[in-house]
């Protein structure tokens, strides 16, 4: 996360350009740079997002654009040159995303997809990308970013994300909340419940001593009991306290792809209006023949 180079896709709509808002937030705080991203489909294969250019209007023209819609967006001196390619929007971004650090983007574009049913792209994006990505929209604000919420179930896939947490606290000074959530139903004995909670909150304070001992004062540790559903308990934690960003990786100790139906992150990321950064610990891994279809 050091002088990072950030990728912030757009389809030029007004709600897909609010990731140049984050995008340069980060590039302020990090030191970063923002490359953006305009993706056109042969005419013959666009679908609504994002909408093929007509022939009249030429990339020089699609480039002057997007570069005078960012200036309303992001600083001048944050920005590399635009980069307008042809081709099927997920499959260029995820070329595009092996030569950044942290993806930027909007749930919303010309497709109109709610961050709850989220879109094909986005899917894509989000499962495979080379790098983390952030994930925001208009009622999600990291600016300034003073609360981070952390989520982990004490697996080393879990511990990916914290690396990026830690930065973006020395940074910007923000306050992180590490959370480990236990579901009540897994118990038949309060006693049993007890004994594991206590249990848990040392393990986490060890973590915390491992992983933030310079950053011990940002750090605030909770094992926390929860009668719901996992991610119905981070999306009440969110709605509690207005975080800033949560932070969490893509998988946990079930190992199970990113986005199967049911699975915490994929749920937190529809359901939350904070923003999200995501980071996919097989992000490192070759991209085979199954990232062709969802």
């Amino acid at each position: 996360m050091e002088n990072p180079r950030i990728l912030v896709p757009t389809d030029l709509s007004d709600l897909s350009m609010i990731a140049f808002e984050s995008a340069n937030y980060l590039a302020d705080v990090l030191d970063g740079s923002i490359l953006p991203l305009y993706v056109y489909q042969p005419e013959k294969e666009s679908a609504s997002f994002p909408i093929a250019p007509r022939e009249s209007r030429k990339i020089p023209d699609l480039e002057k654009e997007l570069e005078s819609k960012l200036l309303q967006y992001a600083d001048e001196d944050n920005l590399e040159p635009v980069l307008v390619r042809k081709g099927k929007p997920w499959k260029i971004i995820m070329e595009e995303s092996e030569g950044a650090d942290i993806v930027v983007m909007s749930t919303h574009g010309r497709s109109g997809f709610s961050r709850l049913f989220l879109g094909s792209v986005t899917e894509r994006v989000v499962r495979f990308s080379k790098a983390p990505v952030l994930l925001v929209e208009k009622d999600s604000k990291i600016k300034p970013l003073t609360d981070i919420l952390l989520t982990t179930d004490f697996s080393d896939n879990s511990l990916e994300a914290f690396d990026y947490a830690r930065a973006l606290v020395k940074k910007t000074y923000a306050h992180i909340h590490l959370v480990h959530l236990v579901n009540l139903s897994q118990f038949d004995k309060v006693s049993a419940f007890d004994d594991q909670i206590g249990e848990r909150q040392q393990k986490l304070d060890t973590w915390v001593d491992e992983h933030f001992a310079d950053l011990r004062d940002k750090v605030t540790a909770e094992a926390l009991p929860v009668k719901s559903s996992i991610h119905e308990a981070i999306v009440h934690l969110t709605g509690q306290k207005k975080y800033n960003l949560v932070v969490m990786s893509t998988l946990g100790y079930t190992g199970l792809n990113y986005l199967r139906l049911g699975s915490t992150a994929a749920n937190v990321l529809r359901l939350v209006k904070t923003a999200v950064l995501s980071i996919n610990p097989k992000m490192g891994d070759p991209i085979g023949k199954e990232h062709g279809e969802l």
